[in-house]
């Protein structure tokens, strides 16, 4: 197994389905004169933007086997949401993912929202999933935390494997050709 560095990265995006898309081919720290959580081609992975849309739960036990109803849906128009201390929502990536059936992603935090208490945890982007990526954001401190959609929110780092007998697509992932949209827990 091995961590495609940048040019490897920008190889898979040049294809017909790119890996990424939009792909941005490098680093972006400004937009005009105002900086911004960085996003685009870095050396070993690939800075994703957060999306506009969120979806927090606002009433009832969270469990995979019901379905989770008590949500509450919102597009920020000012390209800032503020997470509640201790909350966790649902975001949306703006960038979707054709994985290769020989590439798995695997999505960290970006360190300038780690550093004020931001969690960001997904699951592995695996060989042959498709979608726009749902992460959920947990605020860790006792302050609010405001992200900024549009800018970078994590990075995923591609690791070129062996082609897995069953891919996700083969198996028919649930979360397979994931909207634009927060996706929440199904069983």
């Amino acid at each position: 197994m091995t961590i495609l560095c940048d040019w490897q990265i920008a190889e898979y995006c040049k294809r017909p389905e790119p890996m990424v898309f939009p792909f941005t081919d490098q680093l972006v720290r400004y937009h005009g004169n105002s900086r911004v959580v960085s996003y685009g081609l870095s050396s070993a992975g690939y800075d994703i933007r957060l999306g506009h849309k969120f979806t927090r739960r606002i009433d009832g036990i969270a469990d995979p086997h019901r379905d989770q109803l008590e949500a509450e849906h919102v597009t920020t128009t000012d390209d800032r949401y503020i997470i509640a201390p201790r909350d966790c929502v649902l975001a949306v990536s703006l960038e979707s993912f054709t994985m290769p059936d020989e590439i798995v992603g695997v999505c960290l935090g970006k360190s300038t929202y780690a550093r004020l208490g931001l969690i960001v945890n997904v699951t592995p982007l695996e060989p042959g999933w498709k979608g726009y990526l749902t992460m959920e954001l947990h605020n860790a401190s006792s302050h609010p935390i405001v992200v900024h959609s549009g800018e970078g929110i994590a990075q995923i780092m591609f690791h070129r494997i062996a082609v897995p007998d069953t891919t996700y697509a083969m198996r028919g992932g649930k979360y397979q050709n994931q909207p634009a949209v927060p996706v929440t827990a199904k069983l």
